[in-house]
């Protein structure tokens, strides 16, 4: 196979991915360099599926809740390849790696140009949490990212405005910890919008009931 990382044909090898959560309905696989010791490309059913690439069934710009199998393993690339290995999470804005989601998350890709360039997933109102079998009482977003090449253009706002569309009328939850960057992002929403200021929760699965708090009163704290 041809790396484009090695620009050449290298010697690689091939580990099957066991997927329950995302049921997806074929074989999957990861293919690695050897020679260079990095990802190459994850295949379903031998057909490569490239995050780089253009998919002219998804021309049109907008976020798309994920439904087919394709779009399942270009979830998968960017939860858990690009995202930890191209745009390494920083634990000092209280950024860090994501868990795979559970099997009643629902997951949103952000298409552009026909490129899968982000996602964002939400718990339903009612999902259980499995340590403490407390069910979320709101539906919660719980994992957000946007590559870093497409930053500062609007997306992050993008998914505020997405998801409060998706669930009109409802409270929202953000799971915690909130990194410095969606933090940013929700202040200058709020400052605007001020008829969310009393919609928006923070909220920690160890401790539903015990830990909200409005993520607008925790800006003001923050903030003194």
């Amino acid at each position: 196979m041809i790396c484009s990382r090695c620009r050449r044909y290298v010697q690689t090898k091939s580990v099957r991915l066991d997927l329950p959560s995302l049921n997806i309905q074929g074989d999957v696989c990861r293919i690695d360099c050897v020679d260079g010791d990095h990802f190459v490309a994850v295949t379903l059913n031998d057909e490569v599926i490239d995050v780089d690439r253009v998919y002219y069934d998804r021309l049109d710009d907008e976020w798309r809740e994920v439904q087919t199998n394709r779009d399942k393993v270009l979830f998968y690339v960017l939860s858990q390849i690009v995202y930890p290995d191209f745009d390494t999470p920083q634990p000092d804005k209280l950024e860090s790696l994501y868990a795979l989601v559970d099997e009643f998350d629902v997951v949103f890709l952000r298409w552009q140009g026909g490129k899968a360039i982000g996602f964002y997933t939400v718990k339903p109102t009612g999902t259980e949490v499995f340590s403490t079998k407390e069910r979320y009482v709101m539906p919660v977003v719980d994992t957000a990212y946007i590559r870093s090449e497409y930053r500062n253009q609007g997306f992050g706002t993008g998914i505020l405005l997405d998801v409060i569309t998706r669930f009109p009328n409802e409270d929202i939850g953000f799971s915690k910890p909130i990194s410095n960057g969606m933090l940013k992002i929700l202040k200058t929403f709020l400052m605007s919008r001020k008829e969310y200021r009393l919609h928006f929760w923070e909220v920690a699965d160890c401790d539903i009931s015990g830990s909200q708090q409005l993520v607008w009163c925790s800006l003001k704290r923050a903030a003194l």
